[in-house]
């Protein structure tokens, strides 16, 4: 079975059949929505009035910060990434895999494809979804429309921002192939090497360095503010060059390794 199309298609079967996706996808549809509400409901509406908007200065008030919710689902999409590989390492299901489809790379990008679309897909909704749940939620006059401030853009930001760290979770798993190994490795990449990093650049520096990690590009892409840095267009080509990074040896070293 070499067809693109039959491996997209048993991809897509195997994605769903494994009980870890449902368990990774309905962690998120919980959290980030909860979470939005939450947050909205929170909101002083006296003193979030009595502020300009983020997007006309630094320190104004966002309307979109329940949306940081999708940055503390990211470890569930970050697993699913791990998952949709090791799974099948886990179960023994991979030498069938590479039987039916000998050329890996296929097999792999045919994994990563429907991963990508799978999760774009609902963090599309989770994160619109959201964003008008929380904007009816706040009191008169603090909701936004997409258009106001350029709020679609951020939308867009946080759904790109899930995929990358779904596609970086994927490359993890497929480097190390153990599920337990692989997720530990990619939550101290994210969470602990990502916050260290800063660290070891001067101080005059640390709070540059701050914006080019995975969560401070995702703060890049996301706000309102009206001179984001590094901005929204480096800040994504920054994150499609870690993906790139991550990918690279693993799909160049796949054809050599043994199932």
């Amino acid at each position: 079975m070499t067809d693109i199309r039959y491996i997209v298609r048993s991809e897509w079967i195997k994605l769903w059949s494994v009980r870890s996706t449902w368990w990774c996808l309905g962690a998120a549809t919980v959290l980030v929505p909860v979470f939005g509400a939450l947050t909205a409901l929170s909101v002083d509406p006296v003193e979030a009035a009595a502020l300009p908007k983020a997007w006309l200065v630094a320190d104004g008030f966002d309307p979109l910060e329940p949306l940081s919710a999708v940055l503390l689902a990211q470890f569930a999409f970050g697993v699913l990434g791990v998952l949709t590989v090791t799974s099948e390492y886990s179960t023994g299901q991979i030498r069938s895999s590479l039987l039916a489809v000998p050329r890996r790379r296929r097999l792999l990008a045919a994994k990563l494809a429907v991963l990508a679309a799978v999760v774009a897909a609902v963090a599309s909704a989770l994160t619109f979804g959201t964003f008008f749940l929380t904007q009816a939620l706040y009191p008169d006059g603090l909701g936004i429309g997409p258009g106001d401030g350029g709020a679609w853009q951020a939308l867009l930001g946080s759904v790109a921002y899930t995929v990358f760290i779904a596609v970086f979770g994927f490359a993890v798993g497929a480097a190390v192939r153990g599920t337990g190994a692989a997720i530990t490795v990619f939550m101290v990449v994210t969470f602990v090497v990502m916050s260290a990093l800063p660290a070891v650049f001067p101080s005059s520096l640390q709070e540059h360095a701050v914006r080019y990690t995975f969560i401070g590009l995702a703060r890049s892409l996301t706000t309102l503010q009206p001179d984001p840095r590094p901005g929204m267009l480096v800040a994504a080509l920054l994150l499609a060059a870690y993906a790139a990074l991550a990918l690279a040896p693993v799909l160049l070293l796949v054809e050599r390794r043994d199932s």
